[in-house]
């Protein structure tokens, strides 16, 4: 992985903006924590701005969770009338990722927002809603990648179809971009914990926005995300959570220097 890690280095005279932005769009009243959790995993991961786009109810407890992230509202619910702010901060993002969290939002909207939106991770329960995008990552673990065999068959004629890539997340996680399938064994049983996923989704938007391809932020998030996984593990065992995960990031991405 350090041939990747190289490619996100930076010139020492870059200045605040010139290394990812990231937008989160996410978050409900009963899943405040998913879109902090993605976005505190993207700035740990090397991305210098993050802002997140949540529901009007959980955006005072998502500003709780920590004073590095920004957080907006796009109203009651993700609806056509939410399509103008989130497009709005979809063009000032580098990579947007849509879905941790997000639990209440009109399906016709979430579409049009897909059709007319940039580079775009796609997580959770966005994943079947956007299922007919194209040139897109997808992050699902392998109930939510159900949706994938049941139209195409398997993952991998899904991302050979439609040119998406897929990090099927797993015991061992697989990346299916093209007619090619890499394979990723690092994490620990104790990453079954809720919200890994959202770390996850987090880092591979970093990455991506820093200008890593497809399947390149693909293969090297999930390599450090199980990385920081086997770190945390050897700490608290199946007691770790996905914020040990996020803690132990820049100790594994540094590593790879």
């Amino acid at each position: 992985m350090e041939e990747l890690f190289e490619k996100l280095q930076r010139p020492s005279d870059t200045h605040k903006g010139q290394n990812g932005k990231v937008l989160v769009i996410g978050g409900s009243r009963k899943y405040a924590g998913a879109p902090a959790l993605t976005a505190q995993a993207a700035l740990r991961a090397g991305a210098d701005l993050v802002k997140i786009l949540t529901a009007k109810e959980a955006k005072p407890v998502v500003k709780c969770f920590s004073e590095n992230l920004i957080v907006e509202s796009y109203g009651e619910r993700f609806n056509e009338s939410s399509l103008k702010k989130a497009l709005d901060l979809e063009k000032w993002a580098d990579t947007t990722v849509i879905g941790p969290g997000l639990s209440d939002f009109d399906e016709k909207a979430l579409k049009g927002f897909g059709e007319k939106a940039g580079d775009l991770v796609i997580d959770a329960e966005a994943i079947k809603p956007l299922i007919q995008e194209s040139g897109r990552i997808f992050t699902p673990h392998s109930g939510e990648a159900q949706v994938m065999r049941d139209e195409y068959g398997s993952e991998k004629a899904f991302a050979s179809e439609t040119g998406n890539t897929v990090l099927l997340k797993g015991e061992v996680d697989k990346i299916f971009s093209g007619d090619e399938v890499f394979r990723n064994e690092t994490g620990s049983p104790g990453m079954t914990v809720g919200g890994t996923g959202d770390v996850l989704a987090g880092i591979v938007a970093s990455f991506r926005a820093q200008g890593l391809d497809k399947t390149e932020a693909s293969r090297l998030a999930a390599y450090v995300n199980g990385e920081a996984g086997e770190k945390a593990f050897e700490k608290h065992g199946n007691g770790l959570l996905a914020t040990d995960v996020i803690k132990n990031l820049a100790k594994v991405i540094s590593g790879l220097g």
